[in-house]
């Protein structure tokens, strides 16, 4: 009896060990005291992003936009005196590595919030992941539509969708350049359906189809298939959707046939990366370079009339002295400014429902690049302009005006 009884002590002391944890010991979300994913010292995010691989620029580069952020605001005595710390796990952009590393963010780890994931198809993956556990997941850099509707509660967005992105490159081809067929080549998973359906939307309110439409492996830089369907489709502007090696090869396949449309991608691509590829990997001839286009979600991180940009840059710089500042960088800043500020009113005990209130209730914060952003108790969207780059003489993406 006596060995009995000590048998079911253990097990009882066990669980409360395990269901408490080193984040979540005494207390609970929703009661006082220290809450899980803060401690006395520390504030914990969890991130999971392509930091190898083939998207390896993009997980890299958004990291350090927030880094650069947190660590001021680390030196400078944290939030009402914590550390923010930032627990990343890289996903090498393959959703089941995502959907595992979101288990033990959320359920070893014991992050506060998730923050920061890169890409379509590894998201995508863990919006019931986020549901089911209630964890706030914030600024994640993708525009996919399946992450906004219909109504995600816990997921706040930043950046605008790619539906808007899509808008933008359509009224563009078509209303400033005159252009009339439209193709699209594109990824064949969730992020490549995302601005696929976008696009399509776009020529549909202008009475018009997309022209032909090809796809491509994740991964895979094998695109002749592809090539050959668009170019004799005689598309005069082609968006393409895919990371920035497989899309650069494509650019240069086209081309070595004698097929010169105009070309575009959104955002992702990361456009310093998808520069190099195109210059010193496929040697594109820069008499094209003006006709290859990316719709950004951020303004030029050479621009001079921007708080946050110009804040950004000399951050950058002292960080990283050898390296160009890039679009991607800079909306990780963008992203971990409104954060920071979210968190301070969050208030001195943050737990995963207040900070889910700051951010209902955030209204018109001046995010330093020209735009405001608010949400609300049924708005997650974040911000939604659009600007135009294109590849200039010089090897680099310039934002410009039309």
């Amino acid at each position: 009896m006596r060995r009995a009884i000590l048998r079911v002590a253990r097990i009882v002391l066990s669980l409360v060990l395990l269901t408490a944890g080193p984040w979540g010991c005494g207390s609970s979300d929703e009661g006082g005291g220290v809450s899980t994913g803060v401690s006395g010292e520390e504030i914990l995010l969890g991130n999971s992003s392509a930091t190898t691989g083939h998207a390896g620029f993009l997980g890299t580069q958004y990291l350090r936009g927030h880094e650069l952020v947190f660590s001021e605001v680390n030196q400078q005595g944290g939030i009402h005196g914590r550390r923010i710390r930032v627990v990343s796990y890289d996903d090498q952009y393959d959703p089941p590595r995502t959907v595992a590393n979101t288990r033990k963010l959320i359920e070893e780890d014991q992050v506060l919030m998730l923050f920061g994931y890169v890409g379509t198809p590894t998201s995508v993956k863990v919006v019931d992941l986020v549901h089911e556990a209630g964890i706030p997941a914030f600024g994640f850099f993708t525009g996919a539509e399946a992450l906004r509707t219909p109504f995600r509660p816990q997921m706040f967005h930043v950046r605008a969708s790619y539906y808007a992105e899509a808008e933008a490159a359509v009224e563009y081809f078509i209303e400033h350049l005159g252009l009339e067929r439209v193709a699209v080549v594109y990824q064949d998973d969730a992020f490549g359906y995302a601005v696929l359906g976008g696009v399509q939307l776009a020529l549909q309110r202008r009475d018009r189809e997309v022209t032909a439409t090809a796809t491509i492996v994740r991964g895979s830089t094998e695109v002749l298939a592809a090539v050959e369907t668009i170019r004799a489709s005689g598309a005069d502007a082609v968006i393409m959707v895919g990371t920035y090696t497989p899309l650069a090869g494509f650019v240069r396949l086209c081309h070595d046939r004698g097929y010169h449309p105009y070309f575009d991608t959104v955002s992702f691509v990361g456009s310093e990366a998808f520069a190099r590829e195109l210059i010193d990997v496929q040697a594109i001839d820069r008499d094209q370079f003006d006709r290859i286009i990316v719709t950004q979600v951020v303004p030029s991180p050479l621009a001079d009339d921007y708080e946050a940009v110009i804040e950004f840059r000399q951050a950058y710089a002292q960080a990283y002295p050898d390296e160009a500042p890039n679009y991607v960088a800079l909306e990780g800043f963008v992203n971990a400014r409104v954060l920071v500020h979210v968190l301070e009113a969050a208030g001195t005990q943050p737990t995963r429902k207040t900070l889910v209130e700051a951010l209902e209730n955030l209204t018109e914060f001046d995010t330093g690049v020209g735009q405001l952003i608010s949400y609300g108790s049924n708005d997650r969207k974040g911000l939604g302009q659009v600007y135009y780059s294109k590849l200039d003489p010089g090897g680099t993406f310039k934002t410009f005006a039309h």
